[in-house]
């Protein structure tokens, strides 16, 4: 797991932890490039000047900001709304403020918080590991103890402990009000109120009246907006399927980058299983897919798993950066993040990957059994209760999940063929990808083969406001054929829903580069192919929504001599 991808892991799941009851947060990542008077405004707002003149001594990576101010800095806002926001007295140690920045590891926050991820003090770290000066702050709108709005601002720099100036320092730094009582330890609270909104608008954290939820800046940030796309999608694509969950991504130059997991073709299968699991996709037990209701164990639900065999048993390109995911289980539980791709042994035949949803009832269990990065189901986690059979749960779960999938795959396995009969079927896969698009009845009677054949090459690009389908088809007449031949040419563009029933048609337009055609309505047009004349038809969409799953469905019908099907 590298770097970007830790940190969508752990942004989103401090959102969807504080996430309020009953509602599914939004989260956007937003990329600043701060140059000229906006870098000299933010620069001195958060006080980094003061690290310049010791850079040499905080145990920083080399290329950071503090050693040459750069012409332009990156820092990356994670903000998130639907939220509880840093609640708590923000002068206690028990506040999530200063539990967020202050608190270094630990598990607090998995002993308190039921359908939680992990601890603050990893959530901390993986914030301040984005930063190549370890330097965060964060601004939270939230509600205090009377139910009153509260604002409070913090930040925090993680340096290594280091001496300056004849002082020993432990490399901590807080911008924050530096509290001093008689006989009490000096204490560095957070701003509040106007203070924290002032400040907030200075360093360019301003949120509207009213939102309630957190915003954190991550300075001098070298992670690729790309890349943490890639980490949501790789992590989170069940709550974004399953619950609609909200995540913008925007880079730097205020491009929009839409997450797609169903693009993905490493992730589409599991989403398959996923809709196995959750009953939105009919079951064919031995055949491609499967749905398991396991038993109670000790009195508790267990959990759904959802098999789906994969149509092919290619080996992955070693060359690619596609993961092999064959024989693979993505373990989620309540919060709705892959908290593991859980594999055991080698991959069988057919290949199978899956979805396991663990119940609410063994939930707490297994947060329990997870180490603070929360990317495992350990039966021997100190956290587990032994007196409750809680390690043998965890155990279960992954015995049962790979029982499972060694039971489906043995029915989902062909029966073996000759070889004979194994050429035969070879023969007739390689027609369907590479032959003719179709069948017809030849003029004149009796059955053939269409002498048209159709190839498309359409992909999905970016859009100002969404996305849209581009690309090229191919028409081709055999050489041999006798004869013009007229032909119907239909392309169809669609939204379509979980069950693949096509809903909302989408506009196209198509180029035929030259070819005498007749627009016979919005999606078909006539022409006539002489033997050998091939035809390139440019075909784009209207840009359509992000979120929207199409079916691209493009069809070549010859005619009859009366010009009729």
């Amino acid at each position: 797991m590298d770097a970007a991808e830790r940190l969508a892991r752990e942004a989103l799941q401090n959102s969807v932890d504080a996430a309020r009851e009953g509602e599914t947060p939004q989260v956007a990542l937003r990329m600043h490039a701060y140059s000229g008077a906006d870098l000299d405004r933010f620069w001195h707002g958060a006080g980094l000047d003061a690290f310049a003149a010791r850079v040499g001594v905080l145990g920083l990576h080399s290329g950071n900001a503090f050693e040459t101010k750069p012409e332009t800095l990156r820092v990356l806002h994670v903000v998130d709304s639907g939220t509880t926001g840093l609640a708590g007295d923000p002068t206690s140690p028990s506040s999530k403020m200063r539990k967020l920045l202050m608190e270094i590891g630990g598990s607090q926050k998995v002993a308190e918080d039921k359908n939680s991820g992990g601890s603050y003090g990893f959530g901390k770290a993986v914030y301040s590991a984005s930063s190549r000066v370890a330097v965060i702050f964060a601004y939270s709108r939230t509600h205090d103890a009377s139910g009153q709005p509260l604002s409070v601002l913090m930040g925090c720099a993680y340096h290594r402990e280091h001496e300056f100036d004849g002082q020993t320092t432990s490399g901590r730094a807080f911008f924050g009000r530096r509290i001093e009582e008689h006989g009490i330890p000096i204490r560095h609270d957070p701003f509040v109120g106007d203070e924290a909104d002032e400040l907030a608008a200075e360093l360019n954290m301003s949120r509207e009246e009213g939102d309630i939820g957190t915003t954190i800046a991550i300075v001098d940030c070298p992670l690729k907006m790309g890349d943490i796309k890639r980490g949501v999608e790789r992590s989170w694509w069940p709550k974004i399927r399953r619950e609609n969950f909200r995540v913008n991504i925007t880079d730097e130059d205020g491009q929009r980058l839409h997450l797609r997991p169903l693009l993905d073709p490493e992730l589409r299968p599991f989403i398959d299983a996923l809709d196995v699991a959750l009953g939105r996709s009919p079951e064919q037990s031995g055949k491609s897919r499967r749905k398991a209701d396991f038993n109670k164990l000790d009195g508790k639900k267990i959990g759904q798993l959802g098999l789906f065999a994969l149509a092919d048993d290619q080996e992955v390109d070693e060359m690619s950066d596609q993961v092999d995911r064959r024989d693979t289980i993505a373990l989620v539980r309540s919060p709705g993040m892959v908290v593991q791709y859980y594999r055991r042994g080698f991959p069988s035949h057919p290949p199978v990957v899956g979805v396991f949803l663990a119940d609410d009832d063994i939930d707490d269990i297994l947060r329990r059994s997870e180490p603070p990065e929360h990317d495992q189901w350990d039966s021997n986690a100190d956290r587990l209760d032994p007196s409750s059979k809680e390690s043998e749960i965890v155990q279960s779960v992954h015995a049962r999940i790979w029982r499972e999938l060694r039971t489906f795959q043995k029915f989902a396995r062909p029966p073996e063929k000759s070889d004979g009969n194994r050429f035969l079927q070879l023969e007739r896969e390689l027609a369907k990808l590479f032959g003719p698009t179709g069948k017809r009845e030849p003029i004149g009677g009796g059955k053939g083969e269409t002498p048209v054949s159709l190839r498309p090459d359409v992909l999905i690009e970016q859009a100002a406001d969404g996305l849209k389908v581009k690309g090229q088809v191919t028409i081709q007449l055999k050489e041999d054929h006798e004869g013009d031949l007229p032909v119907i040419v239909t392309m169809r563009l669609s939204s379509i829903d979980e069950g693949h029933r096509h809903l909302d048609p989408i506009a196209l337009t198509a180029s035929f580069n030259g070819a005498d055609v007749e627009k016979v309505d919005e999606a078909e047009w006539r022409l006539r192919l002489s033997p050998g004349e091939k035809v390139d038809v440019e075909v784009e969409s209207a840009v359509y929504e992000p979120d929207w799953t199409v079916d691209f469905v493009p069809r070549v019908k010859p005619l009859g001599v009366e010009g009729k099907a």
